[in-house]
Order: structure tokens, then C-alpha cells, then sequence
């Protein structure tokens, strides 16, 4: 048998083609250009995936624009014990939490303070034994709050209609 070394460079090289062309992995909740759109100008985007099969993760927007830094985090985590996983949740928005309808279950709202100077806004909540958080975090002027809250707003209804 008479091998050619040309076709074993070919070979060898499609087998590395599928890594090669593998995009970046998309958050599964929100896509890019909807992040974009909320936080004002294009995003990079980072997704962590917290278990093997991929349903669990948390996905970080950023959008930078001069000295204005603004992020969008979404956090989905699936709890083994719902009476006693969720309250953890409830409890990163502390005593500010107000309540928000027709966004899965046990919907709450409230402003972070943060130690870095960063105007936060979060909405925690769950779809089953899916808890969820999501973060509209900005280094700007105090004033935009209300609308960083709306955009959080927003973003939760669309992740818990896509758990659902």
C-alpha cells in the first residue's frame, strides 16, 4: 500500500476543521443584539456553564461607550430543593425588594448598593425549580436607574417565558 503524505495532511486537518469553525457559545436565555439594544451600542459576550449538559449558566453582556460601562447578567441555576434553595436567591436583594408580577414565580425587584461606585438593579425569580437573576449593572450617573430597572424588567420576562 502506497500512502501519500499530502493526503494525510488533509486528513489531519479536517479533523480539526469542526474545532476550528465552533463559534463562540451563545447564552441560551438572549442573544446579543437584544443585549445590545437594552444597554445602548454593541456587546461582548461571555457565557460560564455551570453543569455538564449546559442548562445551567450564567451569561455577562458588556457594553463600553467613553468611561460608561454597562452590564447585563443572567444567572440561570436549577435548585434541588425549592423551600430550601430559592430563599438564598430572594436574599441577594436584601431589605429594598419589592415584588413583580406576571414574571415566573416569587418575582422581586430591588436596587444593589455596590462598594464600586456602580448603579445596580436586579430582578430575582423563579420558573419551576429553575431559579433565575438578572443583573443591569453601570458605572453612570445615579439617574438612570428607573431605567435600569425597566431594562432588568424586561430582560426577566424574556428568560422566564423561555423557561417556561
Amino acid at each position: 500500500m502506497n500512502y501519500h503524505p499530502q493526503l494525510w495532511i488533509v486528513f489531519l486537518g479536517l479533523l480539526g476543521a469542526p474545532a476550528a469553525c465552533a463559534a463562540a457559545q451563545p447564552c441560551p436565555w438572549l442573544n446579543a443584539a437584544t443585549a445590545a439594544g437594552t444597554l445602548g451600542g454593541p456587546v461582548t459576550v461571555s457565557v460560564t456553564y455551570f453543569n455538564q449538559d449546559n442548562t445551567d449558566a450564567a451569561c455577562e453582556f458588556i457594553q463600553k461607550a467613553d468611561h460608561t460601562v454597562r452590564s447585563l447578567r443572567i444567572e440561570v441555576d436549577t435548585m434541588k430543593d425549592l423551600t430550601h434553595d430559592f430563599p438564598r436567591y430572594l436574599a441577594k436583594c436584601g431589605q429594598d425588594a419589592k415584588p413583580l408580577r406576571a414574571i415566573g414565580n416569587e418575582a422581586i425587584v430591588c436596587s444593589m448598593p455596590r462598594k464600586d461606585n456602580r448603579v445596580a438593579e436586579q430582578v430575582v425569580s423563579r420558573v419551576r425549580e429553575r431559579a433565575f437573576v438578572v443583573d443591569v449593572l453601570s458605572n453612570g450617573p445615579a439617574t438612570e436607574r428607573d431605567a435600569m430597572r425597566e431594562q432588568a424588567r424586561q430582560i426577566a420576562e424574556q428568560v422566564a417565558g423561555f423557561l417556561f
